[in-house]
């Protein structure tokens, strides 16, 4: 009786240690594998392929909507189907390995886990030219041996946050894209199928692919961007995650709202409770109580990988002019901001906003802006390139209220801009 008690304990430890271990770690607690990316995107991925009667009909819609995706492909499908992984390398999308074969990795052995794996990298590697420097096994699932295979390979299991479910083919369009776009958020990596599944489920994927596309861009107002991960250590990581929850729960209380997909600003519409705002000619302008668009940085979309503090500021400088008349544009078609009387925002990043048509005033040293002050130079130290060096320049700066009346804003931002290209043509 011992000796059957001590052989199940063994079984069910080797079986523990080999794979329900490396799978709860990598797999359901993402621990040293990636479920989504850093940027203020979503990534668009799909597995099994390729597969000549649907992938290249994949392609055609996302050249239709022009957004990138990445394909996790099968070895010996990329063996069978190589001119459709060139069109894919062709048309800009990356490219990772779905192992050589489509198999549970519980079911594979330690020996033929390896096998398989460098089978499917060679055979790609082969075809592009490039180093596989992603992976994602089938059902996402790992073992042991797999494990130690991304490691002593340097590869990196990327797996999803969000999936539809889409290789059932009972899950219509509609109950596909509904699934992704509720959980769909900065930073989300979706999963969808351009083979496999159940016969005609990728036809439900084609469907669902262009309402996502529609939806995910134009009502959430969210880019559809390439996977990236930055090299960043797990302080900022950690860091960056909580930031986000934070700005998730005040654009919520608040009603901040996005402009576009790829604005670098956000607008929120409330009651002013500072100074009196003049004209030059002495006029009030803006009063307690006056209705007021305040308008903040979306911040992780200042995330950039650059380090040169010039270059950077040239192109911010760039991106903001092109926000700024979105904005304006945006703001004059919108019935519900006609009462704003002016256009706020508290900030320690002043410099170059009178030449972008902003007024900026001081402000009094309180608790409230003392407080600002803290959360801004946080934020620069998460999100800008040079962190720590950029912090240390604006240790003892103060936050400045920059404001514009409506009409300036619209004058120059939709006006003066119509005129200019009047002039040009």
């Amino acid at each position: 009786m011992i000796g059957w008690w001590l052989l199940y304990t063994g079984a069910l430890l080797i079986l523990t240690l080999y794979m329900f271990l490396p799978d709860l770690l990598l797999h359901r607690l993402g621990l040293g594998s990636s479920k989504r990316q850093y940027s203020s995107g979503v990534a668009l991925t799909f597995d099994d392929g390729p597969d000549p009667a649907y992938t290249p009909r994949i392609l055609d819609v996302l050249a239709q909507y022009q957004v990138p995706a990445t394909f996790f492909v099968v070895g010996e499908k990329v063996a069978k189907y190589p001119e459709i992984i060139q069109r894919i390398q062709a048309e800009g999308h990356q490219l990772g390995i779905h192992c050589h074969r489509h198999l549970h990795a519980w079911l594979l052995k330690p020996r033929e886990t390896w096998k398989l794996w460098d089978e499917g990298v060679d055979t790609l590697e082969r075809l592009t030219g490039q180093r596989v420097e992603w992976i994602r096994p089938p059902w996402g699932t790992f073992n042991l041996s797999l494990w130690y295979w991304t490691r002593w390979n340097k590869r990196r299991a990327v797996l999803w946050s969000v999936e539809g479910h889409d290789w059932l083919a009972i899950r219509s369009p509609r109950q596909i894209a509904e699934r992704i776009l509720r959980k769909t958020k900065p930073g989300t990596i979706i999963v969808l199928h351009d083979s496999g599944g159940e016969k005609g489920a990728p036809e439900n994927t084609l469907q669902a692919l262009t309402v996502l596309c529609q939806k995910i861009i134009h009502e959430q107002k969210l880019p559809i961007v390439p996977l990236e991960f930055p090299n960043w250590s797990f302080s900022r990581v950690l860091a960056i995650r909580l930031w986000e929850k934070w700005e998730w729960l005040f654009s919520h209380l608040y009603n901040v709202e996005r402009i576009n997909a790829h604005n670098l600003l956000r607008l929120s519409r409330t009651r002013y409770k500072g100074p009196f705002l003049y004209s030059k000619e002495g006029e009030i302008l803006v009063k307690r109580g006056d209705w007021v668009g305040e308008i903040h940085f979306d911040n992780i979309r200042f995330l950039r990988k650059e380090a040169d503090s010039h270059a950077l500021g040239i192109q911010a400088l760039r991106e903001i002019r092109k926000s700024l008349s979105e904005l304006a544009h945006y703001v004059a078609k919108k019935s519900d901001h006609d009462d704003i009387t002016a256009f706020i925002g508290l900030t320690l990043i002043n410099r170059g906003a009178k030449g972008l048509g902003f007024h900026i005033e001081e402000v009094p040293s309180t608790v409230f802006t003392r407080g600002i002050a803290i959360l801004q130079r946080a934020i620069l130290r998460i999100y800008h390139p040079t962190g720590k060096d950029r912090v240390m320049k604006e240790r003892n700066s103060q936050p400045k209220l920059l404001w514009i009346s409506k009409e300036e804003f619209l004058e120059k931002w939709v006006y003066q801009e119509k005129m200019r290209d009047l002039t040009k043509r």
